[in-house]
């Protein structure tokens, strides 16, 4: 039986990103809180100690109750509906926090990015560009705005569709938005909020960032990208049907 409507899969296709509300069992966000707790350095019942706290990757992706989170929810299916049966690898979500910050000024963030670029920082190999179709962000605390909300910009995977139809993937370097959309051209980006247990489904070339934690709350985020077990074959492939690859997308 399927997850996913028609009119929630063409939501996907215009905005790039589907959010899924109480995507996990309580007993699922339990075990998942409780995993990250396990490397969290700071008291669990003392806010205070939360601020500027760490680490930001207190266990990792392929801990059981994080893996649970995709593949003992329907989440995993979800993408499978999307892309294609059996076409993506049995991959987890590693979990990525944002600690309350002690300076209490915020603003919207003004551009994004795009994963799979090359930095100095971020472990991916200069000369190489990665190749996600779909990827997820989970929640397992609630995350109010303004509180490390993950923030995204509806339908930019269209924008950056039309620019690498004439321009490689290595073209844009590190990621950045300013490659893609002309100076004073990118738009006003939305923050996901939500509760414990929802989640967002976003397209491997839509453009997003993370964004500074104000609030209570630690950012309990939970981020997977999933490339389809093809992509060495696909990845420089940019089709005149942008969907081409996407079995479940008309």
């Amino acid at each position: 039986m399927p997850h996913l409507t028609p009119e929630q899969k063409a939501a996907f296709k215009a905005n790039g990103a589907l959010i899924i509300r109480n995507a996990l069992t309580p007993a699922q966000i339990r075990d998942a809180r409780d995993a990250l707790w396990e490397g969290i350095a700071a008291d669990r019942d003392d806010p205070e100690t939360w601020i500027d706290a760490g680490p930001r990757v207190p266990v990792g992706g392929d801990h059981p109750a994080i893996r649970a989170t995709v593949h003992d929810s329907p989440l995993f299916a979800m993408m499978e509906e999307m892309v294609g049966v059996d076409a993506l690898p049995k991959g987890s979500a590693g979990p990525h926090l944002v600690f309350p910050a002690s300076d209490k000024s915020w603003s919207m963030p003004e551009r994004g990015h795009l994963d799979g670029y090359y930095t100095p920082t971020n472990g991916v190999p200069e000369g190489t560009v990665g190749y996600m179709s779909i990827n997820v962000t989970i929640y397992v605390e609630d995350i109010d705005e303004k509180g490390g909300c993950f923030t995204y910009w509806p339908g930019s995977h269209n924008v950056a569709y039309e620019y690498f139809k004439t321009r490689s993937l290595l073209s844009v370097q590190g990621g950045i938005s300013s490659d893609v959309f002309p100076a004073g051209t990118f738009p006003q980006g939305q923050q996901f909020s939500g509760k414990a247990g929802d989640a967002i489904f976003w397209h491997g070339q839509m453009f997003h960032t993370g964004s500074k934690n104000i609030n209570r709350n630690i950012r309990m985020a939970l981020i997977g990208r999933f490339s389809r077990k093809d992509a060495n074959d696909i990845r420089f492939e940019t089709c005149g049907d942008q969907w081409a690859h996407w079995e479940g997308i008309e």
